[in-house]
């Protein structure tokens, strides 16, 4: 029941980002605007996420939990109705980032809530079987976004996002724990202090940069994806929301042969073997192809990877901070969000309304990943 639980609540990030992906043309014409300013409403999310993760970790130290779980929630539902009443998208990418600082509490503390239970090698394993949990929200979401596009209209995917975060927030006050309480003696102003330590942990910085750059080729991905498919291929929204579904199925398949895996090895020696997948992966999508099979080919067996490293990545990362895994959790994710804005803000700067700008991104991610952990753990 809690993994159930804190999957529902770690999907509000992922549902917030691809529920309404397949809107964005919709959103264009209903402010007049072009593709690539109502991309700038994603990059405010990516950036609210950023921002808003580093923030928790000394918060959650000092206070526990479900406190500031249940603040942030509170800020996701108000965000989310602040974007339902938007009249411009220079409104709609405000309240995108405080929906962001709000979904922060999703992401941040079930990550920590785990790291408090269960074992570094448990963890991953954990990890693995949360993603099939947080994984039927992207596959759902851009169905639902359709559903609800064609009937009611793009603000319609708000009023169901402000729902859902509500229904996890009745969830969370009746199943989740609270692993550890309020601490007095952990200050808020020994923050950069505490950040600094973490960051002089080598394997920490190496998982976390390593997992960052995948999540920012996912990220890229995402970003990319809509002029990918809906511009130059010229595809319908129901056909990109049955593409993106399917690179999710993979995701969550990939996520469970990694957990079945770390049955046999340990997550030290499965995590460098698999890094292969994306390194292949990004040297083919740097010839930029523009042939529809084997660009969305590529990206699904990218994404597959993304689904078995983050688990690793985020147990390796986390192994050594039993004592402060909410800073820890949140250092990770804010270095992890921190690099997917920058791809994400990168693929609006260089949007040519072709493939070339997001293959050349997302390989270039992959690459990068895979070099960083050979080169740091050597």
């Amino acid at each position: 029941m809690l993994l159930l639980v804190l999957g529902g609540i770690i999907a509000i990030g992922p549902l917030t980002i691809d529920i309404y992906l397949p809107a964005f043309s919709a959103i264009a014409a209903d402010f007049r605007i072009t593709a690539s300013q109502t991309q700038l409403s994603l990059t405010s999310y990516f950036i609210g996420i950023t921002i808003g993760q580093i923030s928790y970790g000394p918060i959650i130290d000092r206070f526990g939990k479900k406190p500031p779980l249940f603040c942030g929630l509170v800020i996701f539902i108000a965000a989310t109705i602040g974007c339902f009443y938007s009249n411009s998208i220079e409104q709609m990418i405000i309240f995108r980032f405080f929906q962001a600082i709000g979904a922060c509490a999703g992401t941040v503390i079930p990550r920590a809530i785990v790291r408090d239970i269960f074992s570094p090698q448990e963890s991953a394993r954990v990890f693995s079987h949360l993603i099939l949990v947080m994984g039927v929200a992207p596959i759902l979401a851009p169905l639902v976004g359709n559903i609800l596009l064609a009937a009611f209209g793009w603000r319609s995917i708000f009023a169901f996002l402000a729902l859902f975060a509500v229904f996890c927030l009745i969830l969370a006050w009746r199943a989740v724990p609270e692993t550890k309480g309020a601490n007095p003696d952990e200050k808020i102003s020994r923050v950069f202090k505490k950040y600094s330590k973490i960051l002089r942990d080598k394997n920490f910085v190496i998982s976390a940069l390593t997992g960052g750059l995948m999540m920012a080729g996912l990220f890229a991905f995402i970003t990319g994806s809509p002029t990918v498919y809906l511009d130059f291929f010229a595809i319908s929204p129901h056909q990109y929301g049955l593409i993106f579904s399917i690179n999710s199925i993979g995701f969550v398949i990939a996520s469970q042969i990694n957990a079945y895996l770390l049955r046999r090895m340990s997550v030290a020696e499965l995590f460098p073997k698999l890094l292969l997948i994306p390194l292949l992966t990004g040297l083919f999508l740097l010839s930029c192809p523009e042939n529809f099979w084997l660009l969305t080919a590529a990206f699904f067996i990218f994404i597959c990877s993304c689904g078995m490293l983050f688990p690793n990545a985020t147990a390796l990362a986390l192994a050594n901070h039993a004592a402060h895994s909410g800073s820890a959790s949140a250092l990770l994710g804010t270095i992890q969000f921190a690099l997917a804005a920058l791809a994400s803000f990168t693929i609006s700067e260089i949007h040519d309304g072709g493939v070339t700008a997001t293959a050349l991104v997302v390989g270039s991610c992959g690459i990068l990943a895979s070099a960083t952990s050979k080169i740091g753990r050597r």
